[in-house]
């Protein structure tokens, strides 16, 4: 073996010195950025809510099946935005919208990632999904209501025939 002597030493450490001092350099720099804390905030935020206690993961299939069917979803959008078919990237990007627990978040990332006439297609289509399924629900209920008062006035109008 070669011995070192004291030029190569000092020019390995120098490089060191160079090396350890543009990371330091440019690690300030990337602190000092404005939007830093902010993304860095988001990141741990949406990380916590990804963590979900093992009690809960483990006791519920169902919740498994909606995990799978929300990333599924996600992904199909993903791939669909890629391939440019905007139409079917909407349906999917709605649909995992839709059943995500907290669509807040996803909405946040989304909005980010993708071009803003896309995002409005999809913000469009979700308004149309809440308002659709708002009124089924709620054409669902009143025609329970009006069964169930079109039973009881059946079984009074009976009661006073003597039809009973």
């Amino acid at each position: 073996m070669s011995k070192l002597n004291g030029a190569t030493v000092i020019l390995i450490g120098l490089a060191t010195l160079a090396i350890v001092g543009y990371c330091i350099y440019f690690d300030s720099k990337r602190r000092k950025h404005p939007l830093y804390k902010r993304r860095l905030y988001e990141r741990r935020q949406f990380e916590r809510l990804l963590k979900v206690p093992q009690t809960e993961q483990s006791c519920s299939p169902l919740n498994a099946e909606v995990v799978e069917y929300f990333l599924q979803r996600v992904y199909l959008g993903e791939t669909y935005f890629r391939r440019n078919d905007w139409n079917r990237a909407v349906h999917n990007f709605s649909n995992a919208i839709m059943i995500c627990a907290d669509p807040h978040i996803f909405l946040c990332k989304l909005r980010r990632i993708i071009p803003k006439e896309l995002y409005e297609q999809i913000m469009a289509r979700v308004r149309l999904l809440v308002h659709t399924s708002d009124n089924w629900s709620r054409s669902r209920s009143s025609c329970q209501l009006s069964n169930d008062s079109n039973e009881s006035n059946r079984t009074q109008s009976e009661i006073y025939n003597g039809d009973y």
